[in-house]
């Protein structure tokens, strides 16, 4: 019987150890910050995930105060760093509060997806 545990245990830590390597891309950073407040109205929404993103399956958008979706470059990873996904905008924007929501699948297909919120001051 104790073979039977012993034999389990080992069986079970198999499986359990490459459970590390099925991780999302979770956001870590954003420019503008989440919920930050910036003097100037940025160029680009930036966001720095956990993991290595494929831009051609992420999306990022944008949207003013009153739900008006604002136009944004598609996605592209930053040089030399899959887990920064960049989007410029193309428009100046104006004073308000802006809504980000995003959509990103890892390398390894692994989808997460969240939203926040950043101001620009007047």
């Amino acid at each position: 019987m104790r073979n039977f545990f012993a034999a389990f245990a080992i069986s079970a830590a198999a499986f359990i150890a490459p459970l590390p390597a099925w991780a999302h891309a979770h956001l870590k950073q954003a420019s503008p910050a989440v919920d930050g407040t910036v003097k100037t109205s940025p160029s680009e929404i930036t966001l720095h995930f956990s993991e290595d993103v494929e831009p051609h399956f992420s999306t990022i958008a944008l949207a003013a105060a009153d739900g008006k979706p604002l136009k944004l470059e598609h996605p592209a990873t930053a040089p030399g760093d899959q887990k920064t996904l960049i989007s410029r905008v193309p428009e100046t924007l104006s004073a308000g509060t802006y809504h980000v929501t995003w959509h990103a699948v890892s390398v390894d297909t692994h989808k997460t997806e969240g939203s926040f919120t950043f101001t620009v001051a007047p």
